[in-house]
Order: structure tokens, then sequence, then C-alpha cells
């Protein structure tokens, strides 16, 4: 899609910037096409050019801000499932630590209740001496810990920066869209116009410019 984007963009170039040099063509249409008209395509052009490099840009940074916060998720979830493999095996007969692990409740799916989830299982390993004792057995240090406690403090900022760029991403492909489909509108019909005042041989006049009316 962005390959055919750029070659009809380009052909749009082509077609404005080579009438807008031509003066013989420019004289012929101006009835139709005056200068100003001629103006508003390059104008169009611009529009749509920079349309399309701001959507690249916030694509990028979508891109980016997702992939960081989904590093911070992941590293979270799996050391939760971890954790609760440990408590499930050492405690499977403490009701207390399983209750404080919450080992017999599911890992919910949504955000909320998982942060919600994961915030009271560090919580637990920190207070409770006998479960950093077992963790560390699988080399779930404290240090780990101290890890997940940090990054429990920036995952919801990672979270609104994604979603945020995500729907700058979302406006800027829209505002894209609405640009291109405008310009290649205009230009459709400055070659429509063409059609009218060049007709066999003489269209070759066009074709050296890079034009294509057809």
């Amino acid at each position: 899609m962005k390959e055919s984007y750029l070659r009809e963009q380009e052909k749009g170039r082509l077609l404005i910037f080579g009438v807008s040099t031509d003066e013989s063509i420019k004289d012929r249409i101006k009835l139709i096409y005056p200068a100003e008209r001629i103006e508003v395509g390059k104008s169009l052009y611009a529009k749509s050019k920079a349309a399309f490099e701001a959507q690249n840009t916030e694509r990028i940074e979508s891109s980016q801000a997702t992939r960081v916060y989904n590093d911070s998720y992941i590293m979270l979830h799996d050391k939760l499932i971890q954790i609760r493999k440990v408590g499930r095996y050492f405690f499977k007969n403490d009701i207390e630590l399983s209750t404080l692990l919450r080992l017999n409740k599911d890992v919910p799916t949504a955000y909320p209740e998982w942060k919600a989830l994961v915030d009271d299982t560090v919580k637990a390993i920190i207070t409770h001496e006998a479960i950093q004792e077992k963790l560390t057995l699988v080399a779930l240090t404290p240090e780990v810990i101290a890890a997940m406690q940090a990054a429990l403090i920036t995952v919801d900022e990672l979270k609104l920066k994604a979603e945020k760029e995500d729907g700058e991403a979302q406006q800027a492909t829209t505002h894209k869209q609405e640009s291109y489909i405008e310009f290649m509108a205009y230009c459709s019909d400055l070659r429509a116009c063409l059609d009218l005042f060049y007709e066999g041989s003489e269209r070759q006049k066009l074709e050296v410019l890079g034009i294509v009316v057809k």
C-alpha cells in the first residue's frame, strides 16, 4: 500500500509541476485551470506529502511506545506466572500464604484486575520472608522482585503512552487518507481537463513532461 501510495503521489507531482512549468500548456487550459487553480494543486500535493510523512513518524513512535509497554507487561506477567508456580509448589498446604498470593484465583485478563494481582503478589513477597526464601531457590531473588516493583510503578504510564501514541497514529492515518483522496481527485480532474485539449500526437508533449493523461 505504501509503495502504491507513493507511486500515485509521484505521478500527481509530475502532473502538476509539469503543467505549472510549461507556459504553453498553462495558456491552453487557463480558462478552466487559471494560475491560481494550478497553485491549489501544488498546495494539495504539499499537504498530502506532509500528511504521509507525519503518519510515518506517528507510526514509528506508536510502535516504539507499544514495544516498551509490551516489554514491561510481558516481564511482569512472566514473573507473576513463575511466582504462582513456585507458590503452589511450596505453599499448597499453607492457607495463609496461598491466600496472600491469591493462588486459588485465575490470572485476570483485564488489565486493571491483572495489575492489582501483580501488585498484591509483590507486596505479599516483600512482607513475608518465608515467601522470599522459597523464591530465591529458583532465582527469583530480591533483585528480581525489586525490578518487578519498579516496573509496576511505570507500567500504567507506559500503557497510557502507548495508547496515546496509537491514537495519534490513527488520526495521522485518517488525515493522510483524506489528504491523499483530495489530492487524487484534483489530479483526476486536471487529467480530464488535459484530455479535452490534447489529442493524438499532441499528447507526446505531455508525455515528455512525464504527464500521463490516462
